[in-house]
């Protein structure tokens, strides 16, 4: 029997011993600390399925195209169990290395022909590995881009942005018109009508949120606005109350703003860098 069947038939007469091993390796090994709490019965069958499918990625034609979907699915699935792409992949290289490990173990090679076959079987086995890793650092790639393309979907939902970029002025406009004129009425009733300083100030933060959100620093100014709207309509209306509570909401105003407005430009900063990644 050539080396590269014995490596073979060693493999699938031992793989359950092999993925046993690589378990309890990697859940204990520094270097893929996320595998650390998944039980064994939950690791085993992982590996267990890639040395059921050894043979037929070993003996390919071409191998790229058969192992792709496999390792495309590995990657898939250490994906959503939240694991690093670097202890993916360091777990991959566990799962080769006991390969060997139980080899030598066993003692397959033994004349030198063998061992020549050894060595081409070894280097068989590494460009299988050279593809797995790079087929899953592209699937994570793929699905690292698709979080955050649907993470950014919804926020450009909120921002009033289509798919591509275009900004929905008019809609903004229009509604922040209704925000303010709203804001307005509601001062004037609770202030000249009511004669009273009840918080209802807390719904002028919605127009404050969103001008930040959709014109940043310039938006700072709509806060600004109505901080002293609120000023000024209680300095009128309210003469014999003090105005230290209308004071301090006004300035909250523009701090929230503010804090909205950097935070909206860094997120924007961050989103044309990853769309320049991703070109």
């Amino acid at each position: 029997m050539s080396g590269s069947l014995k490596l073979i038939a060693l493999i699938e007469k031992h793989a359950d011993p092999i993925a046993h091993a690589w378990a309890k390796d990697v859940r204990r090994n520094s270097r893929t600390a996320s595998y650390h709490d998944m039980p064994e019965g939950k690791l085993v069958p992982l590996a267990i399925r890639f040395y059921d499918n050894f043979r037929k990625m070993f003996y390919a034609e071409k191998p790229a195209e058969v192992s792709r979907e496999f390792f495309a699915r590995y990657a898939e699935e250490q994906y959503e169990a939240n694991v690093p792409l670097h202890e993916a992949i360091y777990a991959l290289i566990l799962m080769r290395r006991h390969i060997w490990l139980y080899a030598e173990f066993q003692v397959i090679f033994i004349t030198a022909v063998e061992q020549k076959q050894a060595v081409d079987s070894l280097v068989r086995t590494i460009l299988m590995f050279d593809y797995a890793i790079t087929f899953m650092s592209r699937r994570y790639q793929e699905l690292i881009r698709g979080e955050l393309n649907d993470r950014l979907a919804v926020l450009n939902m909120i921002r009033l942005e289509s798919p591509l970029g275009t900004r929905l002025s008019p809609y903004r406009t229009a509604i922040m018109s209704v925000l303010l004129i709203g804001s307005f009425l509601l001062t004037y009733y609770y202030h000249a009508v009511m004669g009273s300083n009840v918080i209802f100030t807390h719904l002028f933060y919605i127009p404050v949120v969103l001008a930040g959100i959709w014109w940043k620093r310039k938006g700072i100014l709509l806060a600004v606005v109505l901080g002293v709207f609120l000023i000024l309509s209680h300095s009128v209306f309210l003469r014999g109350i003090p105005l230290t509570d209308d004071f301090v909401r006004a300035v909250m105003f523009i701090v929230i703003g503010a804090v909205v407005a950097f935070l909206s430009e860094g997120i924007t900063m961050a989103e044309e860098i990853y769309r320049l990644k991703a070109m």
